[in-house]
């Protein structure tokens, strides 16, 4: 999102700030095609069928080489029954553990078509997401003088009325699952959360606040509910329900100890302010671009400052109550080390960059102080990745994307979900590995999935006991791979009707921690050498083939090649396939599959639905085998 020019609010619309950017062609092409569509067929435009290759459509099947064909026979399998068959398997969660125990697919600025800088906004595209199991939406909402707006601040994206984005959500959850009703049973078995991104008026606010009343009623949650325990609220307890997350600004504390006298017989007073940012850092994730102000810590003195911050415009009492179960604070000096229980709730919201940044910054804290830490028996140092999955077991933290990212490209959500991270929020309208990771691993689900065991919550366990937070040592597994063909490969460009040379490329990636950096191996590539969860490639790649491509049928490809990583088992570890044309220069990517390993149906044949570089299925599969040794 853009930087703000100015934290000043006032009734006017968001001014715009013209910027010189340059745009890449592609994005340039997109915004183009999309003009010329309805805002259904823009929508379509990004729909991704990730879910095919958990329930294969029925009707048509895809077409099968006759090479595949012939070797499934040869090995004694009915044809008709592989491409029946899913090539992953189901996954349900069970929503009675505490919110801070899940994964979320989240959403960043849901109500752009396209371009972050130039995109054009829709209270369609809320409606797209939630349909596509996206569970976590943002708004950012604006003054103006026909009323609040929700667009990309001081861009040039193209507005849409709040209402509106209110009812595109209500009209969605009410025709899907019915009207709220608490005592029947709806199928929303876990809450939708709503990040607001708030810039209207202090004086402003209480309108807000009633809008969303009148447009969602009950099923809005509007504060703390009868009957739940606040140290362990789950989904279950606010299933069916919209929980808004609302920026929280508590006030400055003043620590003034009796003062210390010094040789001159001068006293200085030492004052200590809250761990929380002020609002003048940052109020929002739309206004947080300008990365540099956001503190992600001096995580161990605690931080001290010689003025205290200025007093700001806070969150109206209205619009704060809706925040209860989610209160959005950005963290300032000291939050990694300390467990907020009042108020209750508080939702940690941070930068990737800032994120990012913690990692390298405790590690060099270690690297530099060689003394004993005050705090090491709750960070376990040297150990950043720890800490941060300990902070999630007691509260919910929210990623967003760094400001630089114009082209609507996506973070790597694993990393932070490897660090504890609930709420990952990408940019739905780019199908890139960022987005088909969040596919792969929230498919078929109801848009939560529980954390592996060692980043979740205990009972009864106090914060400083923190030694729970640490993962199991676990072993080596094998994953073996046969590819035996792919058929029905669509043309890459400009070769319709052509040959082209291609290869299949298989990649196993995920995230360790490293202190110090490991060695490097032949088959292993690692980046982030400047930090200590450093994320790990494995990587295959077949034979060269040169193909024919038939403009009505695609082209095949046959290979019978086979390959195996011997890695240390992750439960966040994903595995691709890829299909690529063998150019001079950069080769381009024809077609994905992208799945977590624990998803993957194992030693089974399986016909794989690859998509293309859009996220459909076109009918391009691959006959594979996946086997796993432990």
């Amino acid at each position: 999102m853009a930087a703000p020019i100015s934290q000043t609010h006032s009734s006017a619309a968001p001014r715009v700030k013209i910027r010189r950017v340059s745009m890449a062609a592609d994005l340039d092409k997109v915004q183009q095609d999309l003009d010329g569509l309805s805002l259904q067929d823009k929508l379509h435009v990004f729909d991704i069928h990730t879910e095919h290759n958990l329930h294969p459509p029925q009707d048509p099947l895809p077409r099968l080489s006759e090479e595949v064909t012939t070797f499934l026979k040869d090995n004694g399998e009915n044809v008709d029954d592989i491409l029946k068959k899913p090539a992953l398997k189901p996954s349900t969660t069970d929503n009675s553990y505490p919110l801070t125990d899940y994964f979320i697919s989240s959403s960043h600025n849901t109500y752009l078509l396209a371009a972050q800088i130039l995109g054009k906004s829709s209270a369609g595209c809320y409606t797209h997401v939630l349909s596509r199991g996206c569970r976590c939406v943002e708004i950012d909402v604006w003054p103006s003088k026909s009323g609040p707006i929700v667009t990309h601040g001081y861009t040039l994206s193209v507005s849409v009325p709040f209402a509106d984005v209110c009812r595109a959500i209500g009209d969605y959850i009410n025709e899907t699952y019915g009207p709220y009703n608490p005592d029947i049973r709806s199928g929303l078995d876990f809450p939708i959360l709503v990040s607001l991104e708030c810039h209207v008026p202090y004086d402003q606010q209480a309108d807000l606040a009633q809008t969303m009343k009148e447009i969602w009623g009950d099923r809005l949650v509007q504060g703390p509910i009868e009957g739940i325990d606040d140290d362990w609220v789950s989904p279950r307890d606010l299933a069916g329900r919209i929980v808004v997350m609302v920026e929280y600004y508590p006030p400055a504390i003043l620590n003034r100890p009796a003062p210390e006298e010094d040789t001159s017989g001068s006293a200085k007073p030492s004052r200590k302010w809250s761990l929380f940012a002020s609002r003048d850092d940052s109020s929002s994730s739309s206004s947080s671009e300008s990365e540099d102000s956001e503190s992600d810590g001096d995580y161990f003195e605690g931080g001290e400052e010689e003025q205290p911050p200025e007093k700001k415009p806070k969150i109206s009492d209205e619009l704060a109550d809706l925040g209860y179960y989610a209160r959005s604070v950005k963290p300032a000096k000291g939050w990694l080390v300390k467990k907020y229980d009042d108020p209750p709730h508080v939702l940690i919201n941070i930068s990737e960059s800032a994120c990012a940044r913690l990692l390298s910054s405790i590690k060099e804290h270690h690297d530099t102080h060689k003394h004993a830490h005050p705090h090491a028996h709750i960070l376990h140092l040297p150990s950043p990745l720890t800490s941060l999955i300990h902070h999630s077991s007691h509260h919910m933290r929210r990623i967003y994307p760094k400001g630089t990212r114009i082209r609507s490209t996506n973070l790597d959500p694993s990393k932070f979900w490897r660090s504890g991270s609930q709420v990952v929020s990408l940019n739905w309208q780019k199908y890139d590995r960022g987005m088909q990771m969040n596919e792969g691993l929230f498919v078929g689900t109801s848009g939560w999935v529980l954390k592996p065991d060692h980043m979740r919550k205990r009972r009864n366990l106090e914060f400083a006991q923190g030694a729970n937070a640490q993962p199991s040592v676990q072993q080596k597994v094998k994953l073996r791979g046969h590819l035996v063909g792919v058929s029905a490969i669509p043309e890459p460009n400009g070769r319709r009707g052509k040959t082209f040379n291609t290869y299949v490329r298989t990649e196993l990636f995920y995230h360790r921690e490293v202190d110090p950096p490991a060695p490097k191996d032949d088959s292993a590539s690692t980046t982030s050498k400047s930090t200590s969860l450093e994320e790990v490639i494995l990587r295959w790649k077949s034979k060269t083939m040169k193909l024919q491509h038939d403009p009505e049928l695609g082209a095949d490809g046959v290979w019978h090649e086979m390959w195996e990583w011997e890695y240390v088992r992750d439960e966040l570890a994903f595995v691709r396939l890829l299909v690529y044309e063998d150019e001079f220069g950069k080769d381009d990517r024809i077609s994905t599959f992208c799945s977590p390993v624990d998803r993957l149906v194992l030693g089974e044949w399986l016909l794989v639905r690859l998509m293309n570089t859009k996220g459909k299925d076109i009918g391009t599969t691959a006959l594979v085998k996946f086997e796993l040794d432990v």
